[in-house]
């Protein structure tokens, strides 16, 4: 549930009801009746829906221009994880963040990982295998619940994640009751104020937009940084008043 840069990437942009793979990795679901699934949006509050990353596209997660572009090491010391935090990875991918971030909550804290795509579970287990981690949880989530446990995390990541929700309030709505009181969302967007950033139109978000489906939807803009290359760092924890 990553992004694609304009001209320089060819990876091709699939719908991801066409994946069908099987894997073995006993990711967490959630066994009850799946309640009929609600209708997908294509435009939010003014902005275009983009299109979900096929998993076809991992190596692109783990390109080698991907720290100088991202600083990633510098995002998650800005998170100031912690052991035995209980952290969740939105979109996780073949875990690119995932793992470093389950070795800084060990031994207590885990990392949940929740992906729609099957494929990438096989390779979230080779990953947590060859790093020798046994604090991440896969979770096989839908495009509109996420199936996390309620009232468990300190903090949601999402990188470059949010803009492709095709249920936006559903899945903030199934965050927000996965966060403990004073846990937070955390959004990483390529930023659309800057015509530099070389990101297509639809995979990016500026502040103002990001903020307004967050006012929106119960939560608050409590913390920003602004030093990573090419997107916005923005917390979110939830309005009381909501």
């Amino acid at each position: 549930m990553k992004t694609y840069l304009t001209a320089s990437r060819n990876l091709a942009l699939v719908c991801l009801f066409a994946v069908s793979a099987t894997t073995s990795i006993p990711a967490q679901t959630d066994n009850a009746t799946t309640p009929e699934e609600p209708p997908a949006v294509t435009e939010y509050m003014g902005r275009t829906v983009a299109q979900t990353m096929h998993w076809t596209g991992a190596s692109w997660l783990v390109r080698h221009k991907r720290e100088q572009e991202e600083a990633g090491l510098s995002m998650r010391a800005k998170l100031e994880l912690q052991p035995g935090m209980m952290v969740c990875d939105m979109g996780c991918g073949n875990g690119y963040h995932s793992m470093p971030m389950a070795k800084q909550v060990a031994p207590e804290g885990k990392v949940y990982g929740v992906e729609i795509q099957e494929p990438y579970f096989k390779m979230l287990e080779e990953a947590a295998e060859k790093a020798g981690i046994t604090n991440f949880v896969p979770v096989h989530g839908l495009i509109y619940d996420p199936k996390l446990p309620e009232n468990t995390l300190d903090l949601i990541l999402m990188v470059d994640v949010y803009h492709e929700f095709s249920h936006p309030e559903h899945m903030l709505k199934a965050m927000r009751k996965a966060l403990k009181p004073e846990g937070k969302l955390v959004f990483i967007e390529y930023r659309a104020e800057d015509d530099d950033v070389p990101i297509k139109p639809e995979h990016k978000m500026s502040k103002e937009q990001l903020t307004k489906e967050l006012n929106a939807n119960g939560y608050k803009l409590v913390k920003e940084y602004d030093g990573l290359p090419w997107q916005h760092m923005m917390w979110f924890g939830k309005n009381a008043a909501k």
